[in-house]
């Protein structure tokens, strides 16, 4: 397994030596069977003769699965919070905001619509940054193109599709000026340099795969990245139990918490 592992990393840069090994083995399971291989030695085998194997795992294993408003409660709990992310700001500020793991882009694009209507009610707002990475080239450039299918009509307001998306043929794209506000970047989060003075950080989805160790090593880049203060909002099965020196509980029910 651990052959198997840096090779990948020698492939495709994805480095996966830090998630949990069950998440881990069970990709490559699903690997083996679809190209009927019984053993791990011989699925090793398999990726060193088929150039695009590699990839085939790699995306398996990056695990690309978002939607618009994920746990919509919790969205709405973080809706509540965001105004204060504005406090003392005027248009020569910015609200600066680092969505790590943001897939296809569906998170990212939910927090700069929040952001945008927080916006619209004050007289003189400042402009709003938001960062969005993830380990996927492929998810990048489909974030950074924004069309979704008819489907997200399901996550999606008729008021919101109608004022932050273009109607097309095959579904939505998201408007210019909600895109302009989204710098999409690939990323390492467990190897890159961490943005900062950020007033918030969203990161939901991902703990869950790390290991122990990986995790208080991203709780770590978010604190340093973090102003005094700031946000972070996570998954719903995750949390900071081990890294409450570093935050606060803001709402624990909804995974919203402030940097100490």
């Amino acid at each position: 397994l651990r052959d198997l592992i840096n090779f990948l990393r020698a492939r495709t840069g994805g480095d996966f030596s830090y998630y949990k090994r069950a998440t881990v083995v069970r990709r490559i399971a699903r690997r083996m069977q679809v190209n009927a291989v019984s053993d791990l030695q011989g699925y090793l085998n398999c990726l060193r003769a088929q150039p695009g194997e590699s990839a085939a795992l790699l995306q398996d294993l990056l695990i690309s699965v978002t939607n618009f408003f994920r746990d919509g409660d919790c969205f709405e709990a973080l809706d509540a919070q965001l105004g204060e992310l504005f406090s003392g700001k005027g248009p020569g500020d910015a609200v600066r905001v680092w969505v790590a793991a943001c897939a296809t882009g569906e998170e990212a694009y939910s927090l700069a619509i929040l952001l945008s209507e927080k916006a619209r009610q004050l007289d003189a707002p400042p402009t709003i940054q938001i960062f969005a990475t993830d380990l996927d080239e492929e998810a990048i450039r489909e974030a950074r193109d924004g069309r979704y299918p008819s489907t997200i009509e399901a996550d999606v307001s008729g008021d919101r599709l109608q004022r932050y998306f273009i109607r097309e043929h095959r579904g939505y794209r998201v408007r210019r000026e909600l895109r302009e506000m989204v710098l999409f970047a690939q990323h390492d989060l467990l190897k890159d340099a961490p943005f900062s003075r950020l007033d918030l950080a969203s990161c939901r989805n991902l703990l869950i795969y790390l290991t122990r160790n990986a995790q208080q090593r991203v709780l770590e880049t978010f604190h340093f990245a973090l102003l005094p203060h700031g946000q972070l909002f996570l998954g719903s099965s995750e949390s900071v139990d081990d890294a409450s020196l570093m935050f606060s509980v803001i709402d624990k029910k909804n995974r919203i918490f402030r940097q100490r």
